[in-house]
Parts: C-alpha cells; structure tokens; sequence
C-alpha cells in the first residue's frame, strides 16, 4: 500500500519512472515545446509517440510547440523527438500530458565510432587520414556487388570497373598511382582478406578507408597503399528477433547509342568506298545490277516477298547465294534489357548472453546475348554467433559461403565474344540462309579470308560452343575475447578460406554453306572439337593474438595501447586439362577425347607466407590533444633470405583547437574544428611469390632442328637472369589534414593535402643491348612522387513543410593527385622508361595542324617535308582516291626542323618530333549526393565522374575507327560518313577515307599518337536515382511490419562525356588495356524493390 501511494505521489510530481503499472489509462492529451540548450524554439523537429506497434508522429511548429490528441496511452508509451544536429530524446509518459524538451547538440558526426585497424575509434580521435560509408548510404544502391556502389562515393578511392559482364568484379586504388608492380589496397572483410564481389552487399555494416601510412601502418607490408575494412551486420544481446527481406527487379539499357547502319546499300558502299581508296580494289563483289537491287531495297526494314533478301544466281559456273538485305545485325546479336532478380533475407536478434545474425542471397542476372542467353547465378549465406560465456569470456564464429557461376555461350574469352561480332558482317548479308543453314564464308567478299564475324555467327547458330565459369568460397572465423581486467583484454582469431575455382569450355566443330545444297565444316583450327577444364583452389589460413588496454587517468589523460602478432599464409595449386577429337558434341568427357597431338595438361603450385609483430599507442589529453603511433615488424617470404624483414613505423598528431578555453567565442558556430598530421613508412611485397629465383624448365624445344628428321630436340632453358638482390619496395607517406564541423554539425568539411613517395621500385634497370640475350633483371631501381588532395563538403538540416519534417543533405567530393619519377636508372633518356621528372600516364606524341585544306597545300606542304614515318599510306595507297598527300589528310608538324616528321632516337635528348601530349591518369574525380525525404517520400541522386583522362585509340579499335581501321566493320553509325572528310565536308572529324589507317604502320596515317585523336574520356554521370515511399507504420502494424518500403532506383542513368563518339562508353574505353574496347557493355539500369522488416 505504501509503495503504490509513493509511486502516485511521485507521479503527480512528474517522475515518469514512478507511475502506476495498469493496462492503460484514460484518454488524455499529451503536448509540450522543444527547444535548445539557449531556450530557442527548434521548429520541424520529428515527434514520435510510441505505444507497443503504434506509431503516432507530428512535427514542432514554429514555436517549437508540439501536440497530440486525446488518445488512450499504456504504461508502456513513450515520447521520441530527433532533429538533425541533436541527440535524440525519449523518454516515458506516465502519467505527464505536457514535456518541456531540451535538445542537447547532437556529438554524432565527431563521437561517432569507426572501424580501424584491430579496433574501434571515436571519429573525433582519429589522428589519420580515414574515410567511412555507412549501410545507410549503400541501401538506394540495387547494385550486383560492392565496388559499383562505392564508385565516386569517397573522394581518392578510385574503383575501376573491368567489364560490364554480369558478375564481373571491380579492381581498387587509394589516392592514385602506386607502384607500376602492383598497388591495391589490403581489402578485409569482418578481419580477413578476400574480393568485395563475393560479399553480400546488404550484409555490410559499415566500410573504412585506411588511407595514409598512419592509419594503415598497423597492416604492414599488406597496407602499403591503403586498406580498406568493411565490417558485416551483427545480432545484439537483448535484441527481439528481426526478420528483414530486401529485392528488387531490374531490366536495362545501353550507355551509347546503338543506331547503326542496317541498310545494305550504304553498308557494302561504304566498305568498296574505303578498300578502294587503300588498295584500288572493292571490298564486296557486288556488280551494278546486285548494287541497283540493293538501293531498290534501302528502305524495307523487313523483307518483302517481291524483293527477297537472299537471291540465287549463276556465278563463275556455278549457283550461290546473293545477299541483298537490309539486316541489323545488332539488335539480332543483342537483347540490352538484361532483367535481373535479387533476393536477400536477414535474420538477426539477441539474448541476454547470446547473439546471432543469418542471412542470405539469391542474384541472377540475364545477359546480353539473344541468340544464346547468357547467365549469371549467385548465393551468398551468412552466419554470426557471439556468446558470453563467462563474465570475462566472450566466443564468437562467423562463417561464410559465396558460390556463382556464369554460363555463356561463343568463344572462350570475353575479347572474341565481342570482337568477331564486329568483323565482315555487312548490313547487305544475312546470318540465315533460305534452307536454314548458317551464313559464313560467302561469295560476296573479294577475298575468301573475309567472311562473316570470322564464323561466330555460324558458331552462335550452332549453340554447342559454351563454357561455365564457377567460383566457390567459404570463410569461417573462430574468435575469443578474454577479459582480464577492466582495462585490458586479449583477443584471439584463427581464419580458414578455401577457394576454388572451375572453368570449362566446350567448342565443336561449325557448320554453314556457301553454296546452295552444300555444307561445308569450318577448318579444325578455327573451331576444333574440344574441351577444356581448368581447377584452381586456394587454401588461406590466417591467425591474430592481440591485447588492447584502455586507461583514463584523472580524468583527463587518455591511454589506448595495442600489440600483437599475425600470422598468415596462402597456398595455391591450379591444374588445366584439354584435349579434342571428342566423340561426342553433346557430352564433354575426357574418356571420349580421342585427339593425341593437342593433348595439354599442365598446372602448378604456389605458396606464400607472411608474418608481423604490430603495436599501436594513442594517447590524448582531454579529447584536445591527440597523439598515435603505430607499427609493424613484417617478414615475407616474397624476398630471398637476408631481404625479408623489415620494421615499418608511422606518427601522427592531431589538435582540437575548439576544445581550447580561447575558442569558447566560437563554438556557436564552431562544434569541432581538428587539424591532423602524420608521417609512416610502409613496405610494398606486392610482387611474384619467387621472383628472386631463377628458374629451368624441361620443355624446350629447337622447332629448326632435329635429330631424326621429325623429332624436335628436346632441351631445358633457364629463365631471365634475376638479379638475386631485390627487397622490399618503400612507401613513405605524408598528411596534413583539417575537420571542420559547423551550425550544430549541420555543415561538415574534411580537407587533406598528402605526398606518397614510392622508393625502390622493382623494375628493370639499364636496357640492355639486344645482344645480351635476356630481359633484364629486376633491381630496385626507381622512385615514384604521388602528390593529391581531397575535400569533402557536406550539409544537412531539417525544418517544417506542410506539418511533417522536411530532411534533407548535400554532400559534395572532389580530389586529385599527380605522380612523377624522382629517381632512375636510365643514362640514355629513353623517353619510354622511366626518367627524372617524368609524370606517370605521360602520353607522347604527334602534334598535328588540321587536315590539309586542299591539294595544293599538301602537295607544296610533302614537298618540303618528308611524312612517310608517320603516314606511310600517303605512299602506299593505290587507289585513285587514296594515292598521295591529298586534301583531307592530316597534317603533321615538323618540330625539330629537319624536314621529316618522326620519332628521332626516341630519347629526351632527341625525341624526333613526338612531344608529351596527354597522360592516361584519370584526373579531377568527383561525386555529389542530394537527398531528403519528407512524409514518407525518400529521394537520393548521386552524380560522379572525372574531368580528365588522356586516351589514344587502340590500333584495331573498330568501335571508334570504324572503317578507318578495318573497312569491312560490321556495327557502322548511321552518321558516321558525316564525319568523314570529303570536299563537300572539309571541316570534318575524320580524315580523308581509306582503309587500315589506323590499323598498321605501312598502311595507316593514323596509326601513331597525336594530339588531333587523342581523347578525353572525363564524364559526367548520372549514377543514381532513387524515389522511395515508406508506408505509414500505423498502417503496416496492423499486419505485424515494422517497416515497408517501395522504391524505384536507376543506375547510369545519364552520361555527359568529352569522348568523339556516342557508341563508345569512356569507362568502357579506359577498361580495355589494350584499348580496343572489346569488352562486355555497360549499361543503364531500372529497379523496382521492396524493403520489409518484421
């Protein structure tokens, strides 16, 4: 009786705690004003009363006033209220009708915890350069895997993607270039090293950047040009189990413009219009009447019986087919809407000493291909246990499995599936001959070595070629966590990755006819009868011991100390098997391979281990005052004996100058102002597992010589002289950084200006005479300067609209950076190696001046000067059109003045007249988000791009040259003879027109870099767009969801790009190393989803 008559007159006294337990209570209003901590109104502050699944929300007005209506509240209500730049208020109803809300200012984006190396850090105590993504900011992003979402997201995280092929991967680089052997950054995952593609990417918590030495110094030798820790989601102890599914459906589009030539008239005139030109023959064998048919016909997009596209004629003694269509060739090849389905669950809660966390992925996606559909296939499962065990014992496991496979059809590699496309296939010809059979080798070319796509399409026809590329991975983690005393526990981990790999390939042989009634079998070299399995598996074990001791002294002195040990270790075994003469098109088994010349079988094993000894102390005095070192002792087995260890330490400093008494003035507007310094030095052993080793092999062999006349003799060969001495690459690097936070943490900008010296660099020395008889030795021979910046600028608030809370934020990157040699081996100058000043990407070549304007100025301008280096077709054309310096022609500049334009001795000295025209390093990279959401509604959109990247054309790019490279390419714009040069068009793109000019040095004239083709491949891109509506709660409660959200979302949805063509994509372009662009396309994407939470 006594504690209830107290727990009333507590009540009525306002202690919420104190009110009586019944069911509920009369129905009441319940209203109040929220303000801050000077006693201003916060106008559009986000009020939430809860009471069990109801939800009842509105918003402070203008005098900060708030209200409810008269509702029947439990003793379980209670009243929420958030505002951007504030933490957050709750607290329990009870008996009270009226709150009178302080808001204190929210220490969110300073004191929030971050991931670091073998720990936790408080935003506002980090002393490095280190970025971080929340879940939050990848959750609008319905992406295949985690490198298309983080592309442009943090500024000097540079994420190149190598293919638009469904389920290819992203390759990453921190703050530009590294070291020409290999500088990717250390990418771990929950601990433990693996590729980000094989994750799912709803399970991500949060991912750090490590981006300076002295963040990433900890990691040694594996964190020479950064880290970066991606953390998964995780149960809570105490937590009521959450059900939660995410999907989405998505069909596509292409980047570029596909609206090429498929007339057949214009397709067969343009290649006779440039062979001509070159050879004085035409590429087709068309004859007047065939080319009259052809022009009758420009204009059926579809066959009309009256006009056939396929005719019969008696040729050269015999009957063959004649092609007269108007075919498009593309669109036949190529379904672009790519639909794709994804499908995620996670399951995760907690008990009072237990927590665990499930989920898992299904992803399909359909490819490009019509004829033969291609496919990809995903499941990722995830399992996270933690365990209390003792008050001083905490277990834990994490185990994942990722399995996937990408079926396709074609040609083993990526590079023919979409390169032969591109050859011989006139809009004029068909893939289907009358009878059904398949369309290769034809009578309409000059030559007999030109037929259609090179015989893909009779291949695709036939359907038997394919092959399946098969990963597996399954990682499981085993963690102890002992603690021994308030301020200091120990922890423990072991790793186990096992991965495999299969790949097979099977090709039969093809069939087509070029001749009615006849069929006739493609050579056994071009399509043999064949298969191929490669196995590749991987066995990685990885083992860490750490202590970590946390101590505050009065008060006011903070103390973390960190020391430990790693240990890890790799082993790799592949093996590739292949034979033909099969028995069978329909079944791929060894046992029924008959072939005994092309038998292969080979394969090998690797391993290597690496080991550290790591520390860390960080020490600040009052949160002003910050100091960090950080080091490690690593030992590779990369380096010979006497090479392999080395010590790696780093320092940095920072100082909260609005901690300072002095800045009290300030701190209205100023809610954290930080400058960061910091030196480390970090060793790179991103080489071969046994470079310092010189190697024999048995299986040489002299193909001119032999003992019995067919027996080739058999010898062993040593590889390359090594030069036995090589150690670690040495990686210093330098940061000065600045944090800033303003008007309640509403503006936040991050600034940093950093130098990366690159010592040592493993590379060739002197070039050697040819007469030496072998590639010269690596020797740490060179130095490498990276200078860059970045800057982070963001905004965010909150205010009234229309009686619901109108969020909102902007956030803004930019960064950039430069690398040139400071340090070489190369006496001669060779303007191809690496010499002193040199920048990294330098792209040397031709200038040019136009095209010549008429014949008489290129007949006087070749008089004087000599072109036939650079521009041998000048001289080799036979064709009436093609023969000699002409109008239309470009035109080269003579430097050097010695009357002939070339490459000199290709040294600095005497670099002929080639001159540094461009660099292939992608400069000025950018990313900007917008978002807010308001009654519901959630809109995002993210634009990222790079203002500059210098890019030649490759040789043998026919998506760009077009004819210009080889004349018979298959996809030509419908424009393009607008862009070719001709007197009645002398302010052209494109050069007078003649065949193989860019492709070879005897016939092109384009064939050699100069500054009139070079590219820019900047761009501006449309990343993202995302609309999403949640579902009022009160509604879905009622059916027991906690949450239900619909969004819409598009990917690459608008690209603005300085690229001289609208078929090539620019990331498509820098892709390809070789530059010819052969690779899968990008494309743009349209998702409809669905988020439920139970």
């Amino acid at each position: 009786m006594y504690s209830r008559r107290f727990r009333e007159r507590r009540a009525e006294q306002g202690d919420p705690d104190a009110a009586p337990r019944c069911a509920s209570s009369p129905p009441r209003k319940i209203s109040g004003k929220v303000a801050d901590a000077s006693g201003n109104p916060v106008v559009g502050a986000t009020v939430l009363l809860k009471d069990g699944d109801a939800v009842r929300g509105t918003s402070s007005g203008s005098n900060g006033a708030f209200a409810f209506d008269s509702f029947s509240l439990s003793d379980k209500a209670a009243l929420e209220v958030s505002f951007i730049g504030f933490d957050t208020y709750k607290a329990a109803v009870g008996a009270r009708t009226f709150f009178d809300v302080v808001l204190t200012s929210a220490q969110q984006s300073i004191d929030e915890v971050v991931v670091v190396g073998y720990g936790v850090q408080k935003k506002a105590n980090l002393t490095g350069a280190v970025a971080t993504v929340s879940q939050k900011e990848l959750k609008d992003r319905p992406v295949s895997n985690v490198g298309r979402a983080l592309q442009g997201v943090i500024p000097n995280l540079n994420v190149t993607l190598s293919s638009g092929q469904p389920g290819a991967g992203a390759s990453y680089n921190i703050r530009g270039t590294t070291s020409p052997n290999g500088g990717s950054p250390l990418i771990l995952i929950d601990g433990v090293e693996t590729y980000p593609d094989r994750i799912n990417s709803n399970d991500i918590e949060s991912i750090t950047v490590l981006k300076d030495a002295s963040s990433a110094a900890i990691y040694g030798a594996r964190g020479a040009f950064g880290v970066i820790l991606i953390t998964t989601k995780s149960g809570q102890y105490n937590e009521k189990a959450e059900v939660s599914y995410n999907g989405y459906f998505s069909v596509s589009s292409p980047t570029t413009s596909t609206d090429y030539e498929t007339r057949g008239y214009y397709s067969a005139k343009i290649a006779d219009f440039f062979m001509m030109a070159t050879q004085n023959t035409p590429y087709t064998s068309y004859t007047e009447a065939d080319y009259k048919a052809l022009w009758e016909r420009r204009n059926d997009k579809t066959e009309n019986p009256a006009r056939p596209w396929v005719v019969t004629d008696n040729r050269n003694g015999r009957q063959q087919y004649v092609y007269l269509a108007n075919f498009d060739w593309y669109n036949y090849l190529y379904d672009d809407s790519r639909p794709t389905w994804d499908h995620n669950i996670n399951i995760k809660g907690g008990s009072k000493s237990l927590s665990y966390m499930v989920s898992g992925r299904y992803y399909q996606q359909k490819g490009v291909n019509r004829l033969e559909p291609d496919m990809f296939k995903s499941y990722n499962f995830r399992v996270k246990l933690q365990a209390e065990i003792k008050s001083w014992l905490t277990i834990a496991s994490n185990t994942k499995f990722f399995q996937s496979n990408y079926r396709y059809y074609g040609y083993e590699d990526e590079y023919n599936n979409f390169r032969k496309p591109t050859l011989h296939a006139l809009a004029s010809f068909v893939p289907v001959n009358p009878d059904g059979t398949a369309v290769s080798h034809t009578s309409m070319t000059q030559s007999s070595t030109h037929y259609v796509m090179d015989g893909y399409n009779a291949m695709m026809q036939k359907g038997k070629s394919f092959g399946n590329k098969k990963t597996q991975e399954i990682t499981t983690t085993f963690e102890a966590t002992f603690k021994l005393h308030r301020d200091f526990n120990v922890k423990a981990d072991f790793s186990y990755t096992q991965g495999y790999l299969h790949n097979d390939y099977r090709s039969v042989n093809v069939q087509y006819s070029q001749y009615p009634g006849e069929v006739m079998t493609e050579p056994e070299g071009s399509f043999p009868n064949k298969y191929k399995e490669v196995v590749w598996d991987q066995n990685y074990y990885v083992a860490d011991v750490y202590g970590t001791y946390n101590r505050t002294f009065a008060e006011k002195h903070n103390l973390t100390l960190i020391a430990g040990y790693n240990y890890e270790a790799k082993y790799y075994r592949d093996l590739t098997a292949a034979n033909d003469g099969l028995l069978s098109e329909e079944l791929s088994d060894f046992n029924l391979a008959k072939g005994t010349t092309n038998f292969t079988l080979n394969g090998g094993r690797n391993e290597y281990a690496i080991m550290g000894l790591f520390y860390r102390a960080a020490y600040d005095y009052r949160g002003k005052y910050l100091f960090e070192v950080n080091g490690r002792y690593d030992g590779t087995s990369r380096f010979p004996r006497g090479k392999r260890y080395g010590f790696f330490p780093s320092f940095s400093a920072a100082y909260r100058i609005s901690e300072e008494p002095f800045f009290e003035p300030l701190r209205k507007a100023v809610d954290n102002l930080k400058i960061r310094l910091s030196y480390g030095s970090l060793g790179n052993q991103q080489i071969g597992y046994y470079d310092f080793i010189q190697t024999v092999t048995t299986k040489g062999s002299m193909s001119d010589y032999s003992f019995d006349g067919t027996t080739l003799g058999q010898h062993a060969t040593v590889s390359d002289p090594v030069s036995g001495n090589q150690t670690w690459e040495k990686v210093v690097s330098k940061n000065l950084g600045l944090d800033l936070n303003m008007f309640r943490n509403r503006l936040s900008l991050t600034a940093d200006f950093y130098i990366r010296d690159t010592k040592g660099i493993l590379g060739k020395g002197k070039s050697l005479p040819s007469i030496y008889g072998a590639d010269e030795p690596q020797v740490n021979s060179n130095n490498l300067r990276t200078k860059g910046y970045e800057l982070v600028l963001g905004w965010r608030d909150s205010f009234e609209l229309a009686g619901s809370a109108f969020s909102y934020g902007i956030t803004g990157s930019f960064s950039d950076y430069t690398a040139k040699y400071t340090k070489c081996d190369n006496p001669s100058g060779l303007i191809g190696d690496p010499y002193v000043g040199k920048k990294y990407g330098e792209i040397w070549g031709y200038k040019v001046d136009g095209l010549f304007r008429t014949d008489e100025e290129a007949a006087e301008y070749a008089s004087r000067i000599d072109l036939s280096t650079v521009a041998a077709g000048y001289y080799s054309a036979t064709g009436a059109y093609g023969k000699g310096v002409r109008a239309g022609d470009i035109k080269y500049l003579d430097l050097n003045g010695d009357n002939i334009v070339n490459g000199g001795k290709g040294t600095l000295e005497d670099p002929g007249d080639r001159r540094v025209i461009g660099n292939s390093s992608p400069r000025y990279q950018y990313g900007a988000t917008l978002n807010f959401s308001w009654y519901g509604f959630d809109v995002s959109v993210f634009v990222q791009g790079i203002g500059r990247l210098d890019w030649y054309p490759g040789a043998d790019n026919l998506r760009f040259w077009g004819p210009y490279c080889r004349p018979y390419a298959t996809f030509i714009p419908k424009n393009f003879m607008s862009r070719v040069w001709s007197e009645e068009n002398t302010d052209a793109y494109f050069p007078r027109a003649r065949a193989y000019t860019s492709l070879n040095s005897t016939q092109g004239t384009a064939y050699y870099t100069n500054d009139r083709y070079l590219q820019n491949l900047a761009y501006c891109r449309l990343k993202n767009l995302t609309i999403g509506y949640t579902i009022p709660r009160r509604l879905t409660s009622k059916v027991g969801i906690k949450e239900c959200r619909i969004y819409f979302s598009g990917e690459n949805l608008a690209t603005w790009s300085a690229l001289e063509s609208d078929f090539l994509d620019p990331e498509q372009a820098a892709a390809d190393s070789d530059k010819k662009s052969n690779v899968y396309p990008w494309c743009k994407t349209y998702s409809v989803g669905l988020n439920l939470t139970f």
